[in-house]
């Protein structure tokens, strides 16, 4: 007989199976790298967005809550045709009023809401940290400018 037997196509098969699971291991993931991206153009939107209003009132700002289920939030994300959901853990130094910051009319980053007084205007760099499988990247923040790094 010409044919193989079950039992060395089995073999084969474990075979590869195995050396799949070896070549996965090699595969760099990039979830955490994908993660920063998109939590950097959230942020930058949200300033852009806030650029421009003229008047301090109930629209001269936009906030983002730095928490991953607050960003899974469809409602809370951008329109975007493609939905991303955030996988990393992220925890943020340096604000006192929560996880949130908000831009004025010149994009000037705020520690929660904005006030004519500049009482909670950013005045220490913002330090956000993402974790994803024991692998962590930061996102910093800076005062009075909102530029991201």
């Amino acid at each position: 007989m010409k044919a193989f037997s079950l039992t060395e196509l089995i073999f084969v098969i474990i075979i590869m199976g195995i050396l799949s699971f070896i070549g996965l291991e090699f595969i760099p993931n990039e979830t955490l790298n994908s993660d920063v991206q998109m939590l950097k153009s959230e942020i930058l939107r949200k300033k852009s967005d806030a650029i421009g209003y003229e008047y301090y009132g109930k629209d001269d700002y936009v906030c983002i809550t730095l928490d991953k289920d607050y960003l899974n939030n469809e409602d809370n994300t951008s329109s975007q045709k493609i939905h991303y959901k955030f996988k990393s853990d992220i925890s943020v130094e340096g604000l006192n009023n929560g996880n949130v910051i908000c831009f004025d009319y010149l994009g000037r980053p705020y520690d929660g809401e904005t006030d004519e007084n500049l009482t909670n205007i950013l005045q220490t760099n913002i330090i956000i940290r993402l974790n994803f499988r024991n692998e962590e990247q930061n996102i910093t923040v800076f005062p009075i400018t909102g530029a991201i790094r």
